[in-house]
């Protein structure tokens, strides 16, 4: 504080030296902040809005010019005190600072009115006022708001302590795009457009909100207990996709495999107990081969029982969870199989239908359902393909045993 103090203690006159003496004493204000909160309204913010004053008032004269840079050098001082009513902090200090710098009375005024004017709510009075006020307003709401606005929302909850909702927050953004004037020429031309862009974008994004917002309101206590409800609703998201649709392929493909490998095991059984049966029937073998009689009987019995295992794991079986005494609301949940929503009337099973493509969390449910319900199908399959295989095997070694035994025995 002592360098400043330094600072403002000589007379300057010269336009461009009360600019220059401006402009160090809000630098060394800013790098004697301690605390850095002011991630919106610091340094870069005020060197930008001078910038835009030299851009907007460049047909102005040179004394309106260098009140409004003086001005734009001073208006977001006031930030360093008090964020809340940090104009009244900054005009204070632009009078004093001139004050010092025996500048003159009525340019003193013409700053702080400039100041005072320029911050939200304000009316510009003078071409002063009007350049100052379009620059601080092309900074936060023309070209690059929606990059600075996070940074302006934590800066105020950092400050204020308080933690603003994204839908509040994105409805006073939008007030405030609305209210955003412009009064220069070279502002309305430059500016207004890119303010009209963003109000547009910035509407889109409000109504995300609030529809998000409105889809997440009957989430109580009950809800949260609720499975499938917290994954993103309305589309299912594409890993989720994923998952389902590798999930239903491998398991189509597994009761394929089971199916294929059941009907070997019928077609090879039904031969061999098809021949088996000739042979027993041909010229009464049984009396003039008696030593074959056993290890037939067994492959008979054991081919046929392996051949009723192999039967039943490709025997249809249609599961029905829905029945006519459903209630409505239960029957949604299970509509994915055919066995569950034949016994539905047409329009009953469109409502289903309707209802799950509306809900997210209807739909997962269902999917993850049937495809518990397809694996135990599965599960029964293969164990009675197993039984079959096992059977087969068993019988077959039996029979070639039994039969090897007898020839040795009667040799």
């Amino acid at each position: 504080m002592t360098d400043i103090k330094k600072t403002t203690s000589s007379n300057i006159s010269n336009s461009s030296d009360i600019v220059q003496a401006a402009q160090e004493y809000v630098l060394q204000a800013f790098n004697e902040k301690v605390e850095n909160k002011l991630l919106y309204h610091n340094y870069q913010r005020t060197v930008q809005i001078v910038e835009l004053v030299e851009t907007i008032g460049a047909n102005a004269t040179t004394e309106t010019l260098e009140i409004a840079k003086v001005a734009a050098w001073f208006q977001g001082i006031g930030y360093l005190e008090d964020f809340r009513n940090y104009e009244i902090k900054s005009t204070h200090r632009a009078s004093n600072f001139l004050k010092n710098k025996s500048y003159p009375e009525p340019k003193i005024d013409r700053v702080a009115n400039a100041i005072l004017n320029a911050r939200r709510g304000g009316r510009p009075m003078s071409s002063v006022d009007e350049i100052v006020t379009d620059a601080i307003m092309a900074f936060d709401f023309a070209d690059g708001f929606f990059e600075k606005n996070p940074l302006r929302r934590l800066e105020q909850e950092l400050l204020s302590g308080e933690n603003i909702g994204s839908i509040e927050w994105e409805q006073v953004q939008m007030n405030q795009l609305l209210e955003a004037t412009f009064y220069t020429a070279v502002a309305k031309v430059k500016f207004e457009p890119v303010v009209a862009r963003n109000i547009l974008t910035q509407k889109q994004v409000a109504e995300k909100g609030r529809a998000k917002a409105f889809q997440n309101i009957d989430d109580d206590e009950e809800n949260k207990l609720r499975k499938y409800q917290n994954i993103e609703k309305k589309i299912p998201r594409s890993g989720i996709q994923t998952f389902f649709r590798s999930s239903f392929r491998s398991h189509i493909h597994l009761s394929m495999i089971a199916d294929n490998k059941a009907n070997i095991m019928i077609s090879v059984n039904a031969i061999v107990i098809s021949l088996l049966i000739s042979v027993l029937t041909y010229q009464d073998i049984t009396t003039t081969a008696p030593q074959i009689l056993l290890p037939v009987v067994t492959f008979l019995i054991t081919g046929m029982t392996s051949l009723v295992f192999a039967v039943l794991a490709v025997r249809p079986k249609v599961t029905q969870l829905n029945t006519s005494e459903t209630a409505k609301e239960d029957y949604k949940k299970n509509i994915v199989f055919f066995g569950n929503f034949v016994n539905l009337e047409l329009e009953e099973y469109e409502e289903a239908m309707d209802a799950m493509f509306r809900d997210g969390e209807l739909m997962y449910g269902n999917m993850t359902r049937d495809l518990y319900f397809l694996g135990k199908v599965l599960d029964k399959k293969y164990r009675y393909l197993t039984h079959s295989y096992n059977i087969f095997m068993v019988g077959f070694v039996a029979t070639v045993l039994i039969f090897l035994f007898s020839i040795f025995l009667n040799a």
